[in-house]
Protein backbone atom coordinates (compact mmCIF):
# COMPACT_ATOMS: atom_id res chain seq x y z
CA UNK A 1 0.00 0.00 0.00
CA UNK A 2 2.76 2.19 1.18
CA UNK A 3 4.69 1.87 -2.36
CA UNK A 4 1.40 2.32 -4.14
CA UNK A 5 0.81 5.62 -2.78
CA UNK A 6 4.52 6.73 -3.68
CA UNK A 7 4.02 5.45 -7.13
CA UNK A 8 1.10 7.54 -7.74
CA UNK A 9 2.70 10.86 -5.83
CA UNK A 10 6.23 10.38 -8.23
CA UNK A 11 3.87 9.43 -11.37
CA UNK A 12 2.12 13.20 -10.29
CA UNK A 13 5.03 14.87 -10.04
CA UNK A 14 7.15 13.20 -13.14
CA UNK A 15 4.14 13.10 -15.78
CA UNK A 16 1.91 15.98 -15.05
CA UNK A 17 3.18 17.79 -18.74
CA UNK A 18 2.60 14.31 -20.50
CA UNK A 19 -0.86 13.92 -18.84
CA UNK A 20 -1.92 17.47 -19.27
CA UNK A 21 -1.27 17.18 -22.96
CA UNK A 22 -3.04 13.82 -23.02
CA UNK A 23 -6.05 13.71 -25.54
CA UNK A 24 -7.77 11.26 -24.00
CA UNK A 25 -11.16 11.35 -25.14
CA UNK A 26 -11.62 15.13 -25.90
CA UNK A 27 -12.19 14.58 -29.13
CA UNK A 28 -15.22 11.68 -28.61
CA UNK A 29 -18.72 11.74 -27.61
CA UNK A 30 -18.61 11.92 -23.78
CA UNK A 31 -20.55 14.66 -22.59
CA UNK A 32 -18.81 17.09 -20.52
CA UNK A 33 -20.62 16.33 -17.40
CA UNK A 34 -19.10 13.09 -17.17
CA UNK A 35 -16.32 13.99 -16.27
CA UNK A 36 -18.03 15.77 -13.07
CA UNK A 37 -18.93 12.44 -12.77
CA UNK A 38 -15.95 10.87 -12.84
CA UNK A 39 -14.33 13.36 -10.67
CA UNK A 40 -16.83 12.99 -8.02
CA UNK A 41 -17.15 9.57 -7.58
CA UNK A 42 -13.52 8.65 -7.53
CA UNK A 43 -12.96 11.47 -4.53
CA UNK A 44 -15.92 9.33 -3.24
CA UNK A 45 -14.05 6.42 -3.08
CA UNK A 46 -10.85 7.10 -2.16
CA UNK A 47 -9.91 10.24 -0.57
CA UNK A 48 -8.82 9.27 2.93
CA UNK A 49 -11.64 11.90 5.21
CA UNK A 50 -14.64 9.94 5.54
CA UNK A 51 -16.01 12.27 8.08
CA UNK A 52 -16.46 14.45 4.73
CA UNK A 53 -17.51 11.71 2.33
CA UNK A 54 -20.31 10.33 4.57
CA UNK A 55 -21.61 14.15 5.30
CA UNK A 56 -21.64 17.12 3.19
CA UNK A 57 -20.05 15.35 -0.07
CA UNK A 58 -22.88 14.08 -1.36
CA UNK A 59 -25.19 17.38 -0.71
CA UNK A 60 -21.35 19.47 -2.44
CA UNK A 61 -22.55 16.79 -5.43
CA UNK A 62 -26.31 17.87 -6.03
CA UNK A 63 -26.16 21.23 -5.44
CA UNK A 64 -23.12 21.99 -7.93
CA UNK A 65 -24.05 19.37 -10.26
CA UNK A 66 -27.86 20.78 -10.43
CA UNK A 67 -26.42 24.30 -10.75
CA UNK A 68 -24.60 23.23 -13.86
CA UNK A 69 -28.39 22.33 -16.17
CA UNK A 70 -28.57 18.78 -18.89
CA UNK A 71 -25.99 20.37 -21.82
CA UNK A 72 -22.97 22.58 -20.20
CA UNK A 73 -19.72 23.62 -21.71
CA UNK A 74 -16.66 21.85 -20.63
CA UNK A 75 -15.72 25.51 -19.02
CA UNK A 76 -18.60 25.11 -17.25
CA UNK A 77 -17.77 21.79 -16.29
CA UNK A 78 -14.26 22.65 -15.19
CA UNK A 79 -15.49 25.42 -12.97
CA UNK A 80 -18.18 22.60 -11.70
CA UNK A 81 -15.42 20.34 -10.89
CA UNK A 82 -12.67 22.82 -9.26
CA UNK A 83 -16.00 24.10 -6.82
CA UNK A 84 -16.36 20.91 -6.18
CA UNK A 85 -12.38 20.15 -5.08
CA UNK A 86 -12.90 22.82 -2.75
CA UNK A 87 -15.39 21.38 -0.72
CA UNK A 88 -12.54 19.56 1.71
CA UNK A 89 -10.61 22.75 2.15
CA UNK A 90 -7.55 20.81 1.57
CA UNK A 91 -4.53 21.66 -0.70
CA UNK A 92 -3.36 18.87 -3.45
CA UNK A 93 -6.30 19.02 -5.42
CA UNK A 94 -5.45 20.31 -9.18
CA UNK A 95 -7.72 20.50 -12.57
CA UNK A 96 -5.36 20.49 -15.63
CA UNK A 97 -6.74 21.37 -18.91
CA UNK A 98 -5.83 18.94 -21.93
CA UNK A 99 -4.31 21.94 -23.27
CA UNK A 100 -2.49 23.87 -20.16
CA UNK A 101 0.64 22.71 -22.10
CA UNK A 102 2.00 21.83 -25.26
CA UNK A 103 2.91 18.48 -26.83
CA UNK A 104 5.95 16.94 -25.91
CA UNK A 105 8.40 14.52 -27.82
CA UNK A 106 7.49 11.21 -26.59
CA UNK A 107 9.82 10.09 -23.80
CA UNK A 108 13.41 8.55 -25.17
CA UNK A 109 13.75 4.75 -23.67
CA UNK A 110 16.13 4.09 -20.98
CA UNK A 111 19.18 3.06 -23.76
CA UNK A 112 18.82 6.15 -25.81
CA UNK A 113 18.13 8.83 -22.90
CA UNK A 114 20.37 11.83 -23.38
CA UNK A 115 21.08 15.04 -21.76
CA UNK A 116 22.12 18.52 -22.00
CA UNK A 117 23.01 19.48 -18.74
CA UNK A 118 20.66 22.23 -17.50
CA UNK A 119 18.49 22.26 -14.61
CA UNK A 120 15.54 24.99 -14.45
CA UNK A 121 14.35 27.11 -11.14
CA UNK A 122 11.51 29.82 -11.53
CA UNK A 123 12.54 32.95 -9.62
CA UNK A 124 10.36 35.86 -10.03
CA UNK A 125 8.09 35.66 -13.22
CA UNK A 126 10.98 34.37 -15.03
CA UNK A 127 12.79 31.05 -15.49
CA UNK A 128 16.49 30.87 -15.12
CA UNK A 129 19.39 28.38 -15.23
CA UNK A 130 20.40 26.91 -11.80
CA UNK A 131 22.62 23.97 -12.78
CA UNK A 132 24.88 23.59 -15.69
CA UNK A 133 26.74 20.40 -15.82
CA UNK A 134 30.19 19.98 -16.42
CA UNK A 135 31.12 18.56 -19.86
CA UNK A 136 28.18 19.06 -21.01
CA UNK A 137 26.42 20.82 -24.48
CA UNK A 138 25.27 23.52 -21.97
CA UNK A 139 28.73 24.13 -20.13
CA UNK A 140 30.23 23.84 -24.01
CA UNK A 141 27.84 26.51 -25.45
CA UNK A 142 29.00 29.16 -22.54
CA UNK A 143 25.72 28.69 -20.53
CA UNK A 144 25.80 30.06 -16.57
CA UNK A 145 23.47 29.40 -13.98
CA UNK A 146 21.17 32.54 -13.80
CA UNK A 147 20.99 33.14 -16.95
CA UNK A 148 17.18 33.48 -18.31
CA UNK A 149 15.65 31.15 -20.66
CA UNK A 150 12.97 32.43 -23.17
CA UNK A 151 12.25 30.01 -25.11
CA UNK A 152 12.44 25.69 -25.38
CA UNK A 153 12.61 25.51 -29.20
CA UNK A 154 9.84 27.44 -30.21
CA UNK A 155 7.52 27.67 -27.17
CA UNK A 156 8.57 30.91 -25.64
CA UNK A 157 8.42 30.04 -21.85
CA UNK A 158 6.28 33.32 -20.99
CA UNK A 159 3.41 31.90 -22.74
CA UNK A 160 3.78 28.29 -20.98
CA UNK A 161 4.03 30.32 -17.70
CA UNK A 162 0.90 31.97 -18.71
CA UNK A 163 -1.48 28.75 -19.38
CA UNK A 164 -0.17 27.03 -16.08
CA UNK A 165 -1.32 30.55 -14.00
CA UNK A 166 -4.45 30.32 -15.44
CA UNK A 167 -4.64 26.58 -14.89
CA UNK A 168 -3.79 27.07 -11.46
CA UNK A 169 -5.45 30.22 -10.46
CA UNK A 170 -4.94 29.69 -6.86
CA UNK A 171 -1.51 27.63 -6.23
CA UNK A 172 1.10 29.63 -7.59
CA UNK A 173 3.48 27.39 -6.42
CA UNK A 174 2.20 24.49 -8.42
CA UNK A 175 1.89 26.50 -11.67
CA UNK A 176 5.88 27.26 -10.64
CA UNK A 177 7.08 23.38 -10.68
CA UNK A 178 4.84 22.21 -13.54
CA UNK A 179 6.85 25.42 -15.61
CA UNK A 180 10.06 23.99 -14.56
CA UNK A 181 8.96 20.49 -15.40
CA UNK A 182 7.29 21.20 -18.65
CA UNK A 183 10.28 23.20 -20.36
CA UNK A 184 12.34 20.05 -19.11
CA UNK A 185 10.30 17.78 -20.38
CA UNK A 186 9.71 19.74 -23.66
CA UNK A 187 13.62 20.05 -24.20
CA UNK A 188 14.03 16.07 -23.22
CA UNK A 189 15.35 14.20 -26.49
CA UNK A 190 17.48 11.08 -27.15
CA UNK A 191 21.30 11.10 -27.04
CA UNK A 192 22.25 12.31 -30.73
CA UNK A 193 19.40 14.68 -30.97
CA UNK A 194 19.21 18.86 -30.68
CA UNK A 195 17.16 20.77 -28.14
CA UNK A 196 17.14 24.90 -28.65
CA UNK A 197 16.72 27.54 -26.13
CA UNK A 198 15.92 31.24 -25.85
CA UNK A 199 19.22 32.48 -23.48
CA UNK A 200 19.47 36.14 -21.91
CA UNK A 201 22.58 36.41 -20.17
CA UNK A 202 23.74 37.74 -16.96
CA UNK A 203 24.76 41.17 -20.10
CA UNK A 204 21.10 41.24 -20.85
CA UNK A 205 22.07 39.68 -24.09
CA UNK A 206 19.82 37.10 -25.88
CA UNK A 207 20.70 34.56 -28.12
CA UNK A 208 19.41 30.93 -29.47
CA UNK A 209 21.25 28.08 -28.67
CA UNK A 210 20.82 24.64 -30.38
CA UNK A 211 22.08 21.52 -28.24
CA UNK A 212 23.33 18.41 -29.05
CA UNK A 213 22.08 15.63 -26.14
CA UNK A 214 25.08 13.73 -24.65
CA UNK A 215 24.92 10.60 -22.69
CA UNK A 216 23.56 10.51 -19.62
CA UNK A 217 25.54 10.12 -16.73
CA UNK A 218 23.95 8.97 -13.59
CA UNK A 219 21.89 5.72 -12.60
CA UNK A 220 19.32 5.23 -15.46
CA UNK A 221 16.30 3.01 -14.08
CA UNK A 222 12.37 2.68 -15.16
CA UNK A 223 10.05 2.59 -11.87
CA UNK A 224 6.12 1.76 -12.67
CA UNK A 225 4.38 3.61 -15.80
CA UNK A 226 7.22 6.68 -15.64
CA UNK A 227 9.56 7.39 -18.12
CA UNK A 228 13.17 6.58 -17.69
CA UNK A 229 15.40 8.70 -15.15
CA UNK A 230 18.55 9.57 -14.41
CA UNK A 231 19.18 9.32 -10.89
CA UNK A 232 22.28 11.10 -9.20
CA UNK A 233 24.40 10.79 -6.52
CA UNK A 234 27.05 12.59 -5.13
CA UNK A 235 29.07 13.42 -1.53
CA UNK A 236 31.93 16.07 -1.90
CA UNK A 237 33.51 17.97 0.58
CA UNK A 238 33.72 21.37 1.60
CA UNK A 239 35.35 23.59 4.30
CA UNK A 240 33.76 24.78 7.45
CA UNK A 241 35.01 27.22 9.47
CA UNK A 242 37.55 29.73 9.84
CA UNK A 243 41.40 28.81 8.54
CA UNK A 244 42.54 28.40 12.00
CA UNK A 245 40.08 25.53 12.73
CA UNK A 246 39.23 24.72 9.76
CA UNK A 247 37.42 21.33 9.35
CA UNK A 248 35.98 19.19 6.53
CA UNK A 249 32.53 17.91 6.33
CA UNK A 250 30.23 16.05 3.61
CA UNK A 251 27.72 17.62 1.45
CA UNK A 252 25.45 14.46 0.44
CA UNK A 253 23.21 14.68 -2.27
CA UNK A 254 20.45 12.28 -3.75
CA UNK A 255 18.40 13.16 -6.45
CA UNK A 256 15.09 10.76 -5.46
CA UNK A 257 14.56 7.80 -3.35
CA UNK A 258 14.45 5.02 -5.62
CA UNK A 259 16.04 1.54 -4.25
CA UNK A 260 18.07 0.99 -7.12
CA UNK A 261 20.58 4.23 -5.27
CA UNK A 262 20.01 2.60 -1.82
CA UNK A 263 23.67 1.34 -2.06
CA UNK A 264 25.01 4.46 -2.95
CA UNK A 265 23.38 6.32 0.01
CA UNK A 266 24.25 4.01 1.84
CA UNK A 267 28.11 3.96 1.40
CA UNK A 268 28.01 7.65 1.35
CA UNK A 269 26.33 7.63 4.89
CA UNK A 270 28.77 5.17 6.19
CA UNK A 271 31.89 7.24 4.70
CA UNK A 272 30.50 10.06 6.96
CA UNK A 273 31.24 8.40 10.00
CA UNK A 274 33.39 10.54 12.52
CA UNK A 275 32.86 13.63 10.22
CA UNK A 276 32.44 16.77 12.48
CA UNK A 277 29.24 17.54 10.52
CA UNK A 278 26.84 16.34 7.89
CA UNK A 279 25.45 18.73 5.15
CA UNK A 280 22.16 16.69 2.84
CA UNK A 281 20.85 18.61 0.24
CA UNK A 282 17.73 17.82 -0.85
CA UNK A 283 16.70 20.75 -3.11
CA UNK A 284 15.36 19.38 -6.41
CA UNK A 285 14.47 16.13 -4.64
CA UNK A 286 10.43 14.98 -5.88
CA UNK A 287 10.22 12.42 -3.53
CA UNK A 288 10.34 8.48 -4.23
CA UNK A 289 9.57 5.16 -2.09
CA UNK A 290 8.72 6.54 1.39
CA UNK A 291 9.90 3.10 3.23
CA UNK A 292 13.41 4.39 1.82
CA UNK A 293 13.34 7.24 4.99
CA UNK A 294 13.59 4.63 7.47
CA UNK A 295 16.60 3.30 6.73
CA UNK A 296 18.44 6.80 6.05
CA UNK A 297 17.27 8.40 8.93
CA UNK A 298 18.84 5.27 11.14
CA UNK A 299 21.76 6.54 9.68
CA UNK A 300 21.23 8.95 12.58
CA UNK A 301 19.49 7.30 15.30
CA UNK A 302 20.61 4.72 17.49
CA UNK A 303 16.62 4.27 18.46
CA UNK A 304 13.22 3.95 16.65
CA UNK A 305 12.65 7.85 16.45
CA UNK A 306 8.95 8.31 15.08
CA UNK A 307 9.48 10.11 11.65
CA UNK A 308 5.66 11.08 11.09
CA UNK A 309 2.44 9.23 10.34
CA UNK A 310 0.19 8.61 7.18
CA UNK A 311 -3.58 7.77 7.75
CA UNK A 312 -5.24 6.55 4.28
CA UNK A 313 -8.89 5.14 3.68
CA UNK A 314 -8.77 2.57 6.88
CA UNK A 315 -4.84 2.17 6.88
CA UNK A 316 -2.34 3.66 9.31
CA UNK A 317 1.48 3.78 8.26
CA UNK A 318 4.00 4.30 11.04
CA UNK A 319 7.12 5.54 9.32
CA UNK A 320 10.06 5.35 12.27
CA UNK A 321 13.74 5.25 11.52
CA UNK A 322 15.36 1.86 11.79
CA UNK A 323 19.24 2.53 13.28
CA UNK A 324 22.07 1.63 10.70
CA UNK A 325 24.61 0.34 13.82
CA UNK A 326 26.04 -1.90 11.50
CA UNK A 327 27.47 -1.72 7.76
CA UNK A 328 27.00 -4.15 4.60
CA UNK A 329 29.69 -6.29 5.92
CA UNK A 330 28.40 -6.79 9.16
CA UNK A 331 30.74 -4.97 10.97
CA UNK A 332 29.19 -2.54 13.77
CA UNK A 333 30.07 1.01 12.77
CA UNK A 334 27.57 2.88 15.47
CA UNK A 335 25.78 5.98 13.82
CA UNK A 336 26.50 9.85 12.55
CA UNK A 337 26.44 11.74 16.05
CA UNK A 338 27.52 14.86 14.56
CA UNK A 339 25.31 17.88 13.38
CA UNK A 340 22.93 17.32 10.43
CA UNK A 341 22.37 20.72 7.98
CA UNK A 342 19.68 19.46 5.80
CA UNK A 343 18.72 22.14 2.66
CA UNK A 344 15.48 21.97 0.94
CA UNK A 345 13.95 24.36 -1.66
CA UNK A 346 10.35 24.45 -3.24
CA UNK A 347 11.29 21.50 -5.36
CA UNK A 348 11.70 19.34 -2.46
CA UNK A 349 8.79 17.07 -2.56
CA UNK A 350 7.11 13.49 -0.79
CA UNK A 351 9.81 11.55 1.00
CA UNK A 352 12.16 14.34 1.06
CA UNK A 353 9.52 16.33 2.95
CA UNK A 354 8.57 13.18 5.59
CA UNK A 355 12.48 12.73 6.02
CA UNK A 356 13.67 16.51 6.45
CA UNK A 357 10.56 17.32 8.19
CA UNK A 358 11.04 14.27 10.81
CA UNK A 359 14.81 15.20 11.79
CA UNK A 360 13.56 18.68 12.32
CA UNK A 361 10.57 17.81 14.82
CA UNK A 362 13.13 15.34 16.36
CA UNK A 363 15.37 18.60 16.79
CA UNK A 364 18.40 16.30 15.22
CA UNK A 365 18.90 18.61 12.26
CA UNK A 366 18.89 21.77 11.30
CA UNK A 367 16.91 23.16 8.07
CA UNK A 368 18.04 25.77 5.46
CA UNK A 369 17.28 26.98 2.23
CA UNK A 370 13.47 28.05 0.67
CA UNK A 371 10.20 26.59 2.14
CA UNK A 372 9.23 22.75 0.43
CA UNK A 373 7.02 22.41 -2.15
CA UNK A 374 4.46 21.11 0.48
CA UNK A 375 3.11 18.13 -2.03
CA UNK A 376 3.64 15.73 1.08
CA UNK A 377 0.46 13.43 0.46
CA UNK A 378 0.45 10.38 -1.54
CA UNK A 379 -2.34 11.36 -4.49
CA UNK A 380 -4.21 10.06 -7.70
CA UNK A 381 -3.88 11.07 -11.22
CA UNK A 382 -7.25 10.18 -12.86
CA UNK A 383 -7.60 10.78 -16.86
CA UNK A 384 -11.08 12.28 -17.26
CA UNK A 385 -13.20 11.35 -19.98
CA UNK A 386 -12.26 15.44 -21.06
CA UNK A 387 -8.90 14.46 -21.31
CA UNK A 388 -8.18 16.92 -18.65
CA UNK A 389 -6.25 15.66 -15.86
CA UNK A 390 -7.74 15.69 -11.84
CA UNK A 391 -5.33 15.24 -9.15
CA UNK A 392 -6.34 14.39 -5.66
CA UNK A 393 -4.76 13.37 -2.43
CA UNK A 394 -5.72 9.94 -0.92
CA UNK A 395 -3.40 9.72 2.45
CA UNK A 396 -2.88 12.28 5.09
CA UNK A 397 0.21 12.72 6.79
CA UNK A 398 1.49 14.30 10.46
CA UNK A 399 5.11 14.49 11.47
CA UNK A 400 5.86 13.39 15.02
CA UNK A 401 4.65 16.73 16.64
CA UNK A 402 1.52 16.26 14.75
CA UNK A 403 2.22 19.29 11.83
CA UNK A 404 0.96 18.49 8.46
CA UNK A 405 3.32 19.36 5.55
CA UNK A 406 1.38 19.37 3.31
CA UNK A 407 0.05 22.86 1.70
CA UNK A 408 2.59 24.03 4.27
CA UNK A 409 5.64 22.81 3.65
CA UNK A 410 8.82 21.99 5.50
CA UNK A 411 9.78 25.72 7.05
CA UNK A 412 13.79 26.17 6.89
CA UNK A 413 15.12 27.14 10.63
CA UNK A 414 16.96 29.72 8.51
CA UNK A 415 15.46 30.93 5.30
CA UNK A 416 18.22 31.39 2.38
CA UNK A 417 16.27 32.29 -0.71
CA UNK A 418 17.82 31.80 -4.05
CA UNK A 419 17.83 34.81 -6.18
CA UNK A 420 19.21 35.70 -9.69
CA UNK A 421 22.51 37.60 -8.37
CA UNK A 422 23.53 34.79 -6.20
CA UNK A 423 23.02 32.33 -9.21
CA UNK A 424 25.20 34.69 -11.35
CA UNK A 425 27.84 35.62 -8.60
CA UNK A 426 28.45 31.65 -8.41
CA UNK A 427 27.22 31.98 -4.78
CA UNK A 428 24.66 29.34 -2.77
CA UNK A 429 23.12 31.24 -0.16
CA UNK A 430 21.50 28.21 1.50
CA UNK A 431 24.62 26.09 1.44
CA UNK A 432 26.71 29.04 3.11
CA UNK A 433 24.42 29.37 5.38
CA UNK A 434 24.33 25.79 6.13
CA UNK A 435 27.91 25.75 6.89
CA UNK A 436 27.83 28.85 8.86
CA UNK A 437 25.71 27.02 11.19
CA UNK A 438 27.88 23.83 11.33
CA UNK A 439 31.26 26.07 12.18
CA UNK A 440 29.34 27.40 15.27
CA UNK A 441 28.14 24.06 16.65
CA UNK A 442 31.85 22.75 16.22
CA UNK A 443 33.19 25.21 18.58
Amino acid sequence: MHLHWTRRLVAALALLPAAATAQGSANGSPPPLASFDTAWASISRIYYDTALIHGRWQQAHDSIRSSLGASPDIDRVRSAIRALSAVPGQSHFALIPRDAVPPTTAAPSSASLGTVGLEFRPIGDTLVIWHVAAGSAAAAAGLKPGDIVTHVDTLPVAVLAERLARAFPEDAAMGQMLLTQAATSIGRRALGDTAEYGIVDARGNARRVKLVHGAATGTITRFGNLPPQVLHTSSEMVSVGPWWRRRQVPVIHWSAWFPVISPKIDEMLFAARGAPGVIIDLRGNPGGVVGMISGVAGHFSDSAWSLGTMYGRGSTLYLRANPRVVDMTGARRGIIDAPIAIIVDGFTASSSEFFAAGLQALGRARVFGETSAGMALPSLMLRLPSGDVLMHPIANHEDANGRRVEGVGVLPDTPAPLTRRALLQGRDPALEAARRWLAREMR
